[in-house]
């Protein structure tokens, strides 16, 4: 069908129909199931306010889950909504904004993006593959450093993964590996590892990761600062980013010899030599890596040495930041923090918080070991029916008030809930995980079989390596 010449698709109106179905049954879940819990009795124990901070924050959860809703737009009404039902005052749901974690959030976009503007990023991810010698499993390790050394400083997935797909994708493309092969595959998902994995090895290495430290913090009356994060994570988790490794080394064999030197090799030529600019980003890594390590010398929260490190790129002569860039910095993230944040303060003041982890202490806990395998567990679970932040947000008071009440450190034992959402078997689990996979080179068969395994190994992990480790660094008693 065209008009004036122009052609326009034609659409059966009988997809429309069922488009438009489809739509409004999701928008009557996401309505009825929270009006369902409006109509549960009160007791006295669920109060009314536990109840309607549970209907709010349904409403919520399912319009991230359904998408019914911009994920930024929920999260923006969300405090709004906790204020208009008289869950908790205004100084409450909107104390995360008070708290560091929005800034290192908002500092660490600004210095990612100018870590991947400059090229830096990727010159970093070129150079550990040549060096690990861009065989198969060269390339796999040098993915997978390239995502270890890249974690600390961009605290987005998305910023990590906009640097490594285009490098793996490409790699797929010159070496001429067919779409859904075991080669493909074994290189997409090591990129997908390489922005997953590393990210628990330090306190920067995620927003998921940013926040529930926070909100545990919150209810430990205690704040774990960034050299502690790493001295209790980074060993363990680089451990298990090459654990993670040799998963897909054993289970993704290549149909044949792969060397990837000679391409790897000319796109590192094609980025030049190393600018001016690059070796500024490179100092300032610098600075804010033996900033971030010795901040129990100096006391200088994360976010503010983010911050100002953002604030420097913007000077004269140094000039690696302008209003025009910032204005591509997809800041949106931080008010969907802030407003999943709100979930966990909320619990807190109506007593959801406290609620709930009393209906989920019989089940969760035990001894320290079966406290983090059943909390791992639950996680695993969760992530089948919520977004890993978005379980994240709901789950870490609950869980930390938990541990706590029964004598318990609840720092561990959230490190164990966020280790059991970073468990995937389907790509509908995590938007990263979707976003990699659409691009094709992934036979869905290649990518369960490595997922599965990884989940069976993740508790073992814990329970042999992470529990152990733990106790020796002296989370436990």
């Amino acid at each position: 069908m065209s008009t004036n010449g122009v052609s326009t698709p034609v659409v059966e109106q009988g997809v429309v129909e069922k488009t438009d179905k489809y739509l409004w049954s999701k928008w009557l879940i996401n309505l009825v199931l929270p009006a369902l819990i409006f109509l549960i009795p009160a007791t006295e124990t669920f109060t009314p306010e536990i109840k309607v901070f549970f209907a709010v924050t349904a409403w919520a959860v399912l319009s991230w889950v359904l998408s019914t809703l911009p994920e930024t737009l929920v999260a923006l009404m969300l405090p709004v909504f906790y204020l208009i039902f008289k869950i908790a005052e205004t100084n409450v749901v909107y104390s995360p904004w008070t708290t560091t974690i929005p800034w290192v959030v908002v500092g660490g976009m600004i210095f990612g993006a100018v870590l991947i503007g400059t090229g830096l990023a990727k010159r970093i991810a070129y150079w550990t593959i040549l060096k690990m010698g861009a065989t198969y499993t060269g390339t796999l390790v040098g993915l997978t450093l390239a995502g270890i050394i890249l974690a600390p400083f961009i605290p987005t997935a998305m910023g990590k993964m906009a640097i490594l797909t285009p490098i793996a994708i490409g790699i797929c493309q010159a070496l001429d590996l067919p779409a859904k092969s075991r080669a493909a595959s074994g290189v997409m998902i090591t990129a997908f590892f390489a922005v997953t994995n590393p990210a628990f090895s330090y306190l920067t290495g995620g927003s998921h990761i940013i926040m529930a430290s926070g909100l545990v913090a919150k209810v430990a009356g205690e704040t774990i600062s960034w050299s502690q994060y790493a001295y209790y994570n980074w060993l363990i988790f680089t451990l298990w980013s090459f654990i993670s490794l040799a998963i897909v080394l054993l289970m993704l064999k290549p149909e044949k010899e792969i060397q990837a030197k000679e391409l790897i090799n000319q796109r590192y030529k094609e980025l030049g030599p190393v600018t001016v600019d690059e070796k500024k980003v490179a100092g300032l890594m610098g600075v804010i890596l033996i900033a971030l390590v010795t901040d129990k010398i100096h006391n200088v929260d994360a976010a503010w040495i983010f911050m100002t490190i953002a604030a420097i790129c913007f000077l004269p002569k140094i000039d690696l930041m302008n209003n025009e860039k910032l204005g591509k910095v997809k800041l949106g993230m931080i008010f969907f923090i802030t407003g999943t944040m709100a979930i966990g303060s909320a619990a807190v003041a109506s007593g959801a918080g406290s609620w709930l982890a009393k209906t989920l202490f019989p089940y969760l806990t035990g001894s320290e070991l079966y406290t983090i395998l059943a909390v791992w567990f639950f996680g695993v679970m969760m992530n089948f029916v919520l977004t890993p932040l978005a379980a994240a947000a709901s789950f870490t008071v609950p869980i930390a008030e938990m541990a706590i009440s029964s004598g318990i450190n609840p720092v561990p034992i959230v490190y164990a809930l966020l280790q059991g959402l970073d468990q995937y078997l389907f790509p509908y689990e995590y938007a990263l995980l979707m976003f990699i996979y659409g691009f094709g080179y992934i036979s869905l068969k290649n990518m369960i079989k490595v997922l599965a395994i990884r989940i069976i190994l993740s508790a073992v992990f814990l329970a042999l390596i992470a529990y152990p480790y733990w106790k020796f660094v002296g989370l436990f008693n």
